[in-house]
């Protein structure tokens, strides 16, 4: 039978050691980047689609020119393998022998949810085999800059808790239901040791180096057995400010039980009142008898699934994928099934006993595919009636699991330089799909089992292969398109993902986009002139300090990033954005450009009622030089367009200036805030609103999208998704102690510096930011 019809999205060739096949080789994070683990170091690679072409100075990103229509930006994590910890330095006995020190290379990595570093970022975690866990992060271009080790968890681990780390998972942010949702770090990294413990630490940027990570949390698993996979279900809200975790943990002898894990969260009102206070209470519960017996074979995967809401544990051990699921009125089963793989035949490598490298259930077909790292796939369907392997046919034409894997054969066969036989296997180390439909993202390498002769470690390269198959599963028709983007707009700002992650499928149907653009426009449009609550806050009594600016920068980051209304909006502008800047159509590209500038003006007039209104709370703080600051935000809310709540803010926060600072003269620092210099012949340039600021010769210049002063300065941060560009926070630089002598005379406020702090992310379409210092 020919292979079914398919289109290769993209081709990368990526120059490596070989690769360990796992669910965790090949996995998105929540900034939109893919994080390739290899032997000795990490590959990060980050689609185009979406990713502004004015933010990358340099060359295009790489991609096969005969298949790639997503090209890739990419970096690397540089592991060092000489930098390991000496465990027979600290016991002798046989228990702690590390037997990955021989050959140190990496065994596993976790990447964390986004929003947890200064740039909005995420952290990831990386296991070695010699047991050592570290965590990394990129300070400034998530895109192509330097991944940074931020610190070792080994040596507190080994001198505190006595454990070695062999398994590990990274939480979701909690969702506690409550919006604007606080912002502080609600996700756990989960380590498994060798003395059958789970661990549970939590990530704390604002620490000093040696307390970076928190420990929680040690549950004993009454076992004495290594604990080597653990997998987490997304967290559920139960009631307001809780919510609950399900963990299921894999030990050594193929046995696999269940915990629940409860955060609480604690709200106080600080000693000023202007700011809540939050704390986090976590408990770690046992969930009945262990679901799935001692077999005494090692598990290969261990994940979950949630066909229909349910939530469904798959382990797998080689040549067996066992499935089980507790009581519920949706489901046809309840209780183990275990289900045998048959070995494919397609290369003399072919087995179903080898390790599995991809698990992913489609909604939509009610199919669960497992990926071997002999190249073969298997599908089995209805996991809401009676899960079965897709061995037969059920009717004429439905796909079977060959039928699956010749489709990934085929694609081996046409990005291969060499002419592949039967003798080479096409072993995926890797599979994670890229749309969450018909589009999966693979590793592969081609090898010879049958040829024993030595392949040199730079000779290795794997592939990274993007694509839609046109019979693997059909692409969802319009009217799902639709849903699956009015269901990505309504994404709690809790969630910490980005627009550019959370749109990755939306942005890969770019041409569908296009086609449905009266429905699209509909979608993004419906509920879109929603105003969240406007902030109350308690005025600021005490006196100004170090404890003002915290509080300040706290009550504002909360406001500006943990507002579900302007998260939605940020999506919204993020997809007619893409959609004006990439479609040839003139019609077309001036209703979405119509829609976003929209959907800017909303988010604009939200953000001045939100900084409006901390300007009135802390007016007994502010001196003269924040006046002009203080004066531009209110002239751009007092603007004829500008809402009348917006406007009555404005006008309530002049009224109150004079009363604290008696020098104030509206018509005088007015037009001060009206006027700058040109840096260029030193003209004066009034300040109208639009992004650009010209001169009466015509010297163009920038403005900072937080505070809209002139950019002269290469001190600055670019969103990936539109390419706005801000002020450097005084914290990025390289003496956080000196001066932010790279803001304008009128930008040296107290308020403007922790403004600049509190934005970790773009204000407009909600992504990431990066900077050159």
């Amino acid at each position: 039978m020919p292979a079914p019809a398919s289109q290769i999205c993209s081709v990368l060739n990526i120059p490596s050691i070989t690769s360990r096949p796992s669910l965790s080789c090949l996995q998105w994070s929540g900034d939109g980047q893919v994080f390739f683990l290899t032997k000795g170091s990490v590959y990060v690679l980050t689609p185009d689609r979406g990713i502004h072409s004015g933010v990358h100075s340099g060359p295009q990103p790489p991609g096969d020119v005969d298949h790639s229509h997503v090209k890739w930006f990419s970096t690397m994590i540089d592991f060092n393998p000489r930098e390991v910890h000496n465990w027979p330095a600290g016991s002798q006995d046989y228990g702690a022998v590390s037997l990955g020190s021989m050959d140190v290379g990496l065994r596993a990595i976790s990447c964390s949810p986004s929003d947890l570093t200064g740039n909005g970022g995420c952290v990831a975690a990386i296991l070695s085999s010699n047991m050592d866990l570290s965590l990394w992060h990129t300070p400034k271009n998530t895109m192509s800059g330097e991944w940074v080790k931020l610190c070792d968890i080994t040596p507190f681990t080994e001198q505190t808790l006595r454990s070695q780390i062999i398994s590990m998972a990274w939480s979701s942010h909690a969702d506690f239901d409550i919006s604007p949702a606080p912002r502080l770090n609600t996700s756990l990294l989960v380590t498994g040791t060798r003395a059958g413990t789970l661990m549970l630490f939590r990530y704390n940027p604002s620490a000093a180096k040696d307390d970076t990570m928190e420990h929680v949390a040690t549950h004993e698993v009454e076992s004495d057995q290594w604990i080597t996979h653990i997998a987490l279900s997304p967290w559920m809200p139960v009631e307001g400010g809780e919510s609950e975790i399900k963990l299921a943990y894999g030990i050594a002898d193929g046995s696999v039980g269940l915990v629940k894990i409860t955060q609480s969260l604690c709200a106080a009102s600080s000693s000023s009142g202007f700011s809540l206070n939050y704390t986090i209470q976590t408990r770690v519960e046992k969930i009945g008898p262990i679901i799935f017996q001692p077999d005494n074979t090692g598990i290969t995967a261990l994940s979950w699934i949630f066909p229909i809401g349910n939530m469904i544990v798959v382990r797998t051990t080689p040549g067996v994928v066992s499935l089980w699921s507790g009581d519920s009125p949706t489901l046809g089963w309840s209780g183990q099934r275990s289900l045998r793989l048959c070995t494919q035949k397609l290369s003399v490598g072919s087995s179903s006993l080898q390790p599995v490298s991809g698990l992913h259930y489609v909604p939509q077909e009610d199919t669960l595919l497992v990926s071997l790292f002999d190249g073969s796939i298997h599908a089995i369907q209805s996991l809401i009636e009676e899960p079965r392997l897709a061995n037969v046919p059920q009717n004429s034409g439905a796909l079977t699991s060959l039928g699956l894997s010749r489709i990934l054969r085929s694609a081996f066969t046409r990005t291969e330089k060499e002419k592949v036989s039967k003798l080479d296997v096409n072993r995926i180390s890797g599979l994670i799909p890229y749309d969450e439909s018909s589009v999966f993202l693979w590793v592969q390498e081609s090898a010879q089992p049958s040829n024993f002769e030595y392949k040199y470690d730079v000779l290795h390269q794997s592939t990274c292969v993007g694509k839609r198959a046109a019979r693997l599963f059909d692409s969802p028709p319009h009217d799902a398109l639709l849903r699956q983007l009015s269901s990505i707009l309504m994404t709690k700002a809790s969630s910490g993902a980005t627009p550019l992650h959370l749109l990755r499928p939306i942005f890969l149907r770019f041409q569908d986009l296009l086609d449905l653009q009266a429905r699209v426009l509909e979608t993004l449009l419906a509920d879109a002139d929603r105003f969240p609550p406007s902030p109350i806050l308690v005025p600021w009594s005490s006196d100004s300090g170090p404890q003002l600016r915290a509080e300040f920068r706290k009550n504002l980051n909360q406001h500006l990033f943990g507002c579900n209304v302007l998260h939605s909006l940020r999506l919204r502008l993020a997809v007619a954005d893409f959609c004006w800047r990439n479609t040839a159509d003139l019609a077309q590209a001036d209703e979405y450009g119509d829609v976003a500038q929209q959907f800017l003006r909303t988010i604009s007039f939200i953000v001045l009622i939100i900084l409006c209104r901390h300007f009135s709370a802390v007016i007994t703080c502010l001196r003269e030089n924040d006046i002009p600051f203080l004066m531009r935000i209110a002239l751009q809310s007092s603007l004829p367009c500008a809402p009348p709540a917006l406007r009555a803010e404005a006008e309530a926060l002049l009224n109150a200036v004079p009363a604290h600072i008696p020098s104030f003269s509206r018509e005088m620092h007015e037009k001060q805030a009206m006027e700058e210099t040109c840096p260029a012949c030193g003209l004066i340039v009034y300040f109208d609103g639009e992004s650009d600021a010209v001169c009466p010769n015509g010297h163009s210049w920038g403005r900072c999208a937080v505070t809209s002063f002139i950019l002269t300065t290469p001190m600055l941060r670019t969103c990936a998704g539109c390419a706005r560009k801000t002020f450097l926070p005084r914290s990025f630089h390289r003496d956080p102690d000196a001066a932010a002598n790279w803001l304008p005379p009128a930008a040296t406020s107290w308020v403007v510096e922790e403004l600049l702090e509190a934005v970790s992310r773009c204000l407009f379409c909600g992504n990431n930011l990066m900077s050159l210092f």
